[in-house]
């Protein structure tokens, strides 16, 4: 069964930089992301990212939702992107699609499902979306993402790579 995520700004960089925003909506049935996120990628328009992520906001590829208030308060602790996908998620019921270490900790503090990008390439090579995913990894860490050794042996060894 496909999920709904809500999608922080990290994971939907990594996506753009690597060309593979669509591949989101084969993994999960709907990815929104919330105002404050989409701000946040798409603010700088020189940025190589933003303009997939308009194109995939156009597209329906994400869509755009609000956060409840609550937010404010988690913003004290992660920022404010991070902030409204948690409780977004938490209100709705769904998993967020986070990397920061930070932002992973207080949304398990409010038992809120997580996936990372790494994780999204996992579950795409082992539903046969993706013949491999080294390929994107090498691609990830040569253009400055940062992704940890063990983090990225773990994966490979899931799938076999």
């Amino acid at each position: 069964m496909r999920k709904v995520v809500i999608a922080d700004a990290g994971p939907l960089i990594a996506f753009a930089r690597l060309g593979q925003l669509e591949l989101l909506t084969q993994v999960f049935a709907q990815v929104l992301v919330t105002e404050e996120v989409f701000a946040e990628c798409t603010c700088r328009s020189d940025d190589a990212e933003a303009k997939p992520i308009l194109q995939a906001a156009q597209n329906q590829v994400i869509q755009r939702c609000t956060a409840p208030l609550v937010h404010f308060e988690l913003a004290l602790h992660v920022d404010a992107g991070e902030a409204s996908a948690i409780a977004a998620a938490a209100e709705w019921g769904c998993g967020v699609l986070m990397d920061d270490k930070a932002g992973r900790r207080m949304a398990k503090n409010f038992c809120v499902a997580r996936i990372g990008t790494v994780g999204v390439l996992v579950l795409a090579k082992q539903k046969k979306l993706l013949p491999n995913i080294k390929p994107l990894l090498d691609q990830l860490t040569a253009s400055g993402y940062f992704l940890g050794d063990k983090l990225i042996a773990d994966a490979l060894a899931m799938v076999g790579e």
